[in-house]
C-alpha cells in the first residue's frame, strides 16, 4: 500500500511543481526576457519526483535512519550515506541560470553561470530525498570542506519530504583558490521558504535530515541581498561534509 501511494504521489508532486511555475510566470512583470528552456525544467522536475525513485525510497525506508556520530561522515566521495546530488537551478521558476555537477574520486565539482534574467538569480544542487534519513541528534552542527571562488553560498537542510517545505538555511563565505573549512551550528540555520523567514516554524528535527542542498543566490533572507553576488561564472568544489 505504501509503495502504491508513493508511486501515485510522485506524478502529483510533478504536476504541483508545474502549476506553481505557471503561476509564478504569469505574475512576472513585463521585463526583458531570455528564451526559457522548458525541456530542462521538465528534466529537473522529473529528477526529483520520479515514481521509480519514490518506490525505491519506500522499499529502503524500513531500514530506519542512519546515525551520524560527531566527527563522522555525512557525505564524502567514498561515504555517501545515500546522498545522490542533482542540479536544481532557477529554471524551475522560469529563470535561465544553468549549472552542472560532476563527481570524482576527490570531490563534487559544481559549476556554471548564474543570471538574473527572467527574474531568476539562483543555482543549486540538492540531494534526492533520502530513503534513510540522517540522525544527527548527537551533533552540534555540520562541517563542510569546500574549495571556492570567493562567493557567499547557502547550505540548506530539510527535515521533511515535502518538496516546498521549510528550507533550513545557513550562509557561508568561501576563499578564492583555496580550501575553506566551514562550521555551521544547527542553531544558526534559519527556517525559510523562498528566501523568506518562517516565523512560527518548529525546531529543526536533527534526528531526521531528509535532504541536503547548496545554493548560490542573489538573495539572503527577507529581501536582503547576498553581498558577494555577481552574475556570471561560478565554481565550487565540495570535498566532504561531517557532523561535529
Amino acid at each position: 500500500e505504501n509503495l502504491r501511494s508513493e508511486a501515485m504521489m510522485a506524478p502529483v508532486r510533478l504536476l504541483l511543481i508545474c502549476t506553481l511555475f505557471a503561476r509564478t510566470l504569469m505574475a512576472m512583470p513585463g521585463t526583458a526576457r531570455r528564451s526559457w528552456d522548458f525541456g530542462r525544467f521538465l528534466s529537473t522536475a522529473a529528477t526529483f519526483n520520479s515514481p521509480v525513485d519514490a518506490v525505491a525510497r519506500a522499499l529502503q525506508s524500513s531500514g530506519g535512519s542512519v546515525r551520524v556520530a560527531r566527527g563522522a561522515s555525512v557525505w564524502t566521495p567514498d561515504v555517501t550515506n545515500g546522498c545522490e546530488w542533482a542540479v536544481l537551478d532557477d529554471v524551475v521558476m522560469g529563470g535561465c541560470s544553468k549549472s552542472t555537477v560532476t563527481q570524482s574520486a576527490a570531490c563534487i565539482r559544481w559549476q556554471g553561470e548564474v543570471t538574473t534574467a527572467n527574474n531568476g538569480g539562483f543555482v543549486g544542487i540538492r540531494t534526492k530525498s533520502l530513503a534513510r534519513p540522517l540522525d544527527m541528534s548527537v551533533c552540534a552542527g555540520l562541517a563542510l570542506k569546500v574549495r571556492g571562488d570567493g562567493l557567499r553560498y547557502k547550505c540548506i537542510l530539510r527535515d521533511s519530504d515535502e518538496w516546498n517545505g521549510i528550507a533550513w538555511t545557513a550562509s557561508f563565505n568561501t576563499r578564492r583558490n583555496g580550501d575553506t573549512m566551514v562550521r555551521l551550528p544547527f542553531k544558526s540555520f534559519v527556517p525559510t521558504k523562498f528566501a523568506q523567514t518562517v516565523r512560527d516554524a518548529a525546531p529543526l528535527e536533527t534526528s531526521s535530515i531528509k535532504a541536503l542542498q547548496l545554493s548560490l543566490s542573489k538573495f539572503e533572507y527577507d529581501g536582503g541581498l547576498n553581498p558577494t553576488f555577481r552574475e556570471g561564472d561560478f565554481e565550487l568544489e565540495l570535498l566532504e561534509v561531517r557532523g561535529y
